[in-house]
C-alpha cells in the first residue's frame, strides 16, 4: 500500500511514524525541508519538499499511484484543495483524507456535501474525537485511559492497581472467574512495558491494567479497582480553542446540568466564547495561575481539563489543580516522551489528539473485514475488530484451541448482536465479530490467524 501524507507537524509526522510502522510506503510532503530531513533520518520513507496543494508536487510525491492522501497541514483550506486535487489526479479507488479543525466549516457542509463537492472521502477532526475521548474520563472518574469496542458496548479501561489490592501477588489463573464477572484484564503497564498477561502472569501494586467489560458491567469494574463513583457536576476547562470550545459546548448540551468554567488568556477569544457559550462561565486569565485558580475554586471541581496547545501549560496547570485539591485531572499531551512523566506523578487521565489522528487513518489501511481499530497505552498497542470469515483458522473452534501470536489475546466476542467476554472454552462462529488486542509486532499475525489478509 502506498500512502501520501501532505503536512510534516505533529499530526503529519505522528500519522507518517505510524504508518512506517506498520510498513507502508509513505510519502512526506511540507514545505520546512529541514522538518524532512528529520523525518527522513528517523523514518523509512520518502520525502517531498513542497506545497501539498501545488499540483506538479503533488505529482512528484507519486499521488497518481497512491492508494491513500492524508491532507494534515495547519491549513484547513490546503488540506481541502489537496483533496480535491487528488479526485482529479490520482485514480478513482485513491482515499481521500483532511484534517479539518475550523467548526465554521461544519455549520455549512455535512459529510455527503464534503465527498461530492469537495472530493474528501473522510475528515479528521483531532478536536472532535478527543471531546469523546474527555467525555468517557467524565463518565468514568479515576480511570487514566478508555477505549470504546463494538460501538460502545464495551469498554477497555486503564487503571492503576493500588496496594492492598486482594489480588496481588496472585497468579492470574488462580484468580476466580466468580470473582471478577463480566471482566478480562487485557493488558498489564509495567515499568514502561506492556504485557499481555497469561495465566502465570502475577499483578503487582503500581500496575497499570487494562480491564475489559461490557458497558452495563462498567460499574463492577469501578467496584473491582475500589473507585470513587461520585457523579461528575463541575468542570473546569483551561483552554478556549477549538477543543475547549467544542468540549464546552457538548457539556452545556448534556442533560446532566455540568457547571462550566473555561479559562482562556486572549481577550478577543473570550469574548467570541462568551456569546457562543452562553451557559458556561468564561474566565480570561491564565491558567496557571495558582491564584486565579484558587479564586475560581478550582481545588473543589470535580473535573479540571487542561486542552491548550501547550503540553507544558497543560501539565502545569493540572499540577496546581491536583495540588489545590481537584477531584479529577484530565491533561491534554501531544509529546509521547511526556506520556510517562504523566503517569509517574500520577496526573490521571490524558489523551493526545494526534493519536486520534492517526486512528482515524488506520481504520483505512486494515486488510480484509476489520470493523475497527483504536490505541491505547500511548499508541503501543492497539485492540482490533475483525468479522471472523468462514474460512478463519478460528472459525468453529474454542479458543483454548487457537494458538494466538505472542503479544495478542482475544478480548470480546459480538455473538447474534451479544457481547461477550471470552473464556477459554468460548466457541467462535464465522460471522462474529472478535476483538483482538495486540502489540504492533504481532498485527500480521492476527490479521493472518482471522483471514484478513
Amino acid at each position: 500500500m502506498k500512502v501520501v501524507v501532505i503536512g510534516a507537524g505533529e499530526v503529519g509526522w505522528h500519522i507518517a511514524a505510524r504508518l512506517t510502522r506498520e510498513k507502508v510506503e509513505v510519502t512526506l510532503v511540507d514545505r520546512d525541508q529541514a522538518r524532512l530531513d528529520q523525518a527522513a533520518e528517523a523514518m523509512d520513507l520518502q520525502v517531498i519538499s513542497g506545497q501539498g496543494a501545488d499540483p506538479a508536487t503533488l505529482s512528484a510525491a507519486g499521488l497518481a499511484g497512491a492508494d491513500l492522501l492524508v491532507a494534515v497541514t495547519g491549513s484547513d483550506e490546503t488540506n481541502i484543495l489537496a483533496c480535491r486535487l487528488a479526485q482529479l489526479l490520482a485514480r478513482p479507488e485513491t482515499k481521500r483524507l483532511a484534517r479539518i479543525r475550523s467548526s465554521g466549516f461544519f455549520d455549512f457542509l455535512d459529510e455527503k456535501r464534503f465527498q461530492h463537492e469537495l472530493g474528501i472521502d473522510f475528515i479528521i477532526n483531532p478536536s472532535y474525537e478527543s471531546v469523546e475521548t474527555i467525555m468517557d474520563f467524565i463518565d468514568f472518574p479515576g480511570a487514566t485511559d478508555i477505549v470504546d469496542v463494538a460501538r460502545g458496548r464495551l469498554r477497555l479501561v486503564g487503571l492503576k492497581l493500588q496496594r492492598g489490592h486482594p489480588f496481588l501477588h496472585k497468579p492470574l489463573a488462580k484468580i476466580k472467574p466468580e470473582d471478577h464477572p463480566n471482566l478480562l484484564l487485557a493488558a498489564i503497564l509495567r515499568r514502561r512495558s506492556l504485557l499481555i498477561p497469561r495465566g502465570d502472569t502475577i499483578l503487582n501494586a503500581g500496575d497499570l491494567v487494562y480491564a475489559a467489560a461490557t458497558a452495563q458491567n462498567s460499574d463492577k469494574v469501578q467496584a473491582f479497582f475500589g473507585l470513587d463513583r461520585e457523579p461528575v457536576r463541575r468542570v473546569t476547562i483551561v483552554g478556549g480553542g477549538e477543543m475547549g470550545y467544542h468540549l464546552a459546548r457538548r457539556l452545556a448540551a448534556d442533560h446532566r446540568g455540568f457547571k462550566v468554567t473555561l479559562i482562556e488568556l486572549d481577550q478577543r477569544r473570550c469574548e467570541y466564547l462568551s456569546h457562543r457559550l452562553p451557559k458556561a462561565m468564561i474566565i480570561r486569565g491564565n491558567g496557571t495561575d495558582q491564584e486565579l485558580l484558587l479564586d475560581e475554586n478550582a481545588g473543589d471541581t470535580d473535573a479540571f481539563i487542561a486542552v491548550s496547545t501547550d503540553d507544558e501549560k497543560n501539565l502545569i496547570s493540572c499540577l496546581v489543580a491536583k495540588r489545590l485539591g481537584a477531584r479529577q485531572t484530565i491533561t491534554r499531551v501531544n509529546r509521547p516522551s511526556y506520556a510517562p512523566l504523566v503517569t509517574a506523578i500520577g496526573l490521571g487521565a490524558m489523551f493526545s489528539a494526534r493519536a486520534a489522528a492517526a486512528g482515524a487513518v488506520l481504520k483505512y489501511l486494515r486488510r480484509g473485514r476489520v470493523i475497527s481499530v483504536a490505541s491505547f497505552f500511548n499508541e503501543e498497542a492497539e485492540i482490533i475488530e475483525f468479522q471472523v470469515p468462514p474460512k478463519s483458522p478460528l472459525a468453529g473452534k474454542r479458543l483454548m484451541e487457537v494458538k494466538f501470536p505472542p503479544g495478542a489475546l482475544a478480548t470480546a466476542l459480538v455473538h447474534e448482536g451479544e457481547v461477550i467476554i471470552p473464556r477459554g472454552d468460548t466457541i467462535v462462529t464465522a460471522g462474529d465479530i472478535l476483538a483482538v488486542v495486540t502489540k504492533p509486532e504481532a498485527v500480521g499475525g492476527v490479521e493472518k490467524l482471522l483471514g484478513a489478509r
